[in-house]
């Protein structure tokens, strides 16, 4: 049994109380921040679209960018580990990025407005803490880029710098998050995933004349 078990089984009846408001508190506020931007969202505003007094939002985030900080970083730590498994699999190298495609655009879209807030308000952090998102964020793109340099050297995906074709994905990867509406109608989310897959993949094929 890991530690993360024992530690959620071996959790008092209070902190399982404190990490749900916690959720509670998270999920308003990107809704907030999502909405009408986190410039424009205060403390209060989170607190009466939860039907908190301010104080209770207080005592778990003392202050909105520790809010932000959380979201953002739930929301790499939530790609990092849907991907890990892809990352870790020995597969030829046009495969595994169809996977990863496929799972970004199912990432992003389960989690519409938490990605959003990431891509649009990550700038509002300053200091160690953006710091360290931003390693984190690259490195998932450095990741990506290694992918696409393996699959360069099998002879499956045209030569040239892998960390810019990988940029390139993960960016129309997040950019569904800003025009992809299920209730107009259309593709599903899978479908729309596989559609980035094939359209990342062709992009890169090495077709030699």
């Amino acid at each position: 049994m890991s530690d993360r078990v024992r530690l959620t089984q071996g959790a008092s009846p209070v902190e399982h109380k404190d990490a749900g408001r916690r959720r509670e508190i998270l999920r308003a506020a990107t809704k907030l921040f999502a909405e009408q931007g986190y410039r424009e969202t205060n403390l209060n505003q989170i607190a009466v679209e939860l039907g908190f007094r301010r104080q209770a939002v207080y005592h778990y985030f003392p202050a909105k960018d520790e809010i932000l900080y959380e979201l953002i970083a739930q929301a790499g730590e939530a790609m990092l580990s849907s991907s890990q498994p892809i990352f870790d699999a020995d597969l030829p190298a046009d495969r595994a990025l169809a996977e990863i495609v496929r799972n970004h655009v199912k990432v992003v879209l389960t989690q519409p407005d938490t990605f959003r807030v990431q891509f649009r308000e990550l700038d509002k952090l300053s200091g160690d803490r953006a710091e360290a998102l931003q390693k984190g964020m690259f490195g998932y793109v450095q990741r990506v880029a290694a992918v696409i340099e393996a699959g360069q050297r099998d002879g499956l995906f045209f030569p040239a710098r892998p960390v810019t074709h990988a940029l390139l994905i993960v960016g129309m990867c997040n950019s569904t998050t800003e025009w992809y509406d299920p209730d107009r109608g259309g593709d599903s989310i899978d479908e729309l995933a596989e559609q980035a897959a094939h359209i990342a993949i062709s992009g890169l094929h090495f077709h030699p004349k």
